[in-house]
């Protein structure tokens, strides 16, 4: 069922958010994306509560181990039922829901990067590679297999486009010339950051430089162009960048729970990208006007 705004001048606007057109998800590669998503759920769920319950299972220093396990509570409290979710709205129609789906699958692409090349060995590493290798897999078939033109329609009426791609720019411009910066002082003075260990660094400036700066601003030009790829992947972006925030913020506080030197519970710069994430996912997915 369709429902649509109506202006005061009598016309009809974009449909809302109820207007959920019908994927073809008989198809057998969106079988294979479902099915995959779900066995990564199950996987998240066991590894994620393994991660809080047993003691001792990371065997790392205190800013990673706190890290790591911030990073299953917001897995399992946050990234899990939005995909079983957006998994369930898909089946129902929802494209919308399909762009969530792609979020949640980057999201646990680079969660897991850090699980599986970060973490010190543990019981559970085989499992960390399996969720890092199918989360590649899911997301690369799910982006081969779900209907980009449509999903760009459905967002083709939302406000504040263009303001939402430059935030995912800025954001990735800010992060990644945060990161260089620091690396050049580092090759000129030696100098990193005094408070977290050379090793979390290294990994955090591979990972964002090689894989979340090019997504963000990538993702962000494209949307404010107003292109289908834009509109398809920008909220996907959006998706996965809301969730990370607060997987950084839970990190913190169990890192500041443990008294881990030189790290702040809920930092207010946190709080305020954290904030910009959820406000721009929101606009995005909420507000429905006349495409402009």
């Amino acid at each position: 069922m369709q429902t649509k705004a109506v202006h005061e001048d009598g016309l009809r606007e974009q449909p809302l958010m109820l207007d959920i057109p019908s994927p073809n998800l008989q198809k057998p590669g969106l079988r294979n994306v479902f099915r995959l998503s779900a066995a990564i759920a199950i996987l998240m769920v066991i590894a994620s509560a393994a991660g809080l319950v047993i003691d001792g299972l990371y065997t790392d220093g205190a800013w990673a181990r706190e890290a790591l396990r911030g990073g299953d509570l917001t897995t399992l409290a946050v990234a899990v039922p939005v995909l079983i979710g957006s998994l369930v709205l898909a089946r129902r129609g929802s494209h919308a829901a399909q762009a969530v789906w792609l979020g949640v699958l980057a999201y646990s692409v680079y969660n897991y990067a850090y699980f599986a090349f970060g973490a010190e060995f543990n019981d559970i590493f085989v499992l960390h590679i399996a969720l890092f290798s199918l989360s590649i897999i899911t997301l690369v078939l799910a982006v081969a297999s779900f209907d980009i033109e449509a999903i760009a329609a459905r967002f083709r009426g939302a406000r504040a486009t263009r303001w939402i791609g430059g935030f995912l720019v800025v954001v990735g411009a800010v992060l990644g010339g945060l990161w260089l910066f620091l690396a050049i002082r580092f090759a000129i003075t030696g100098e990193l950051m005094a408070d977290i260990p050379v090793d979390g660094i290294h990994l955090v400036f591979a990972i964002d430089t090689s894989l979340l700066v090019p997504a963000l601003v990538m993702a962000g030009v494209l949307l404010w162009r107003r292109t289908t790829g834009g509109f398809a992947f920008g909220p996907t972006m959006l998706v996965m960048g809301a969730i990370y925030q607060v997987n950084l913020l839970v990190a913190g506080l169990f890192q500041a729970n443990a008294d881990v030197q030189g790290v702040k519970a809920l930092p207010p710069e946190g709080i305020l990208l954290a904030a910009g994430f959820a406000a721009a996912t929101a606009a995005m997915f909420l507000r429905r006007g006349p495409s402009r």
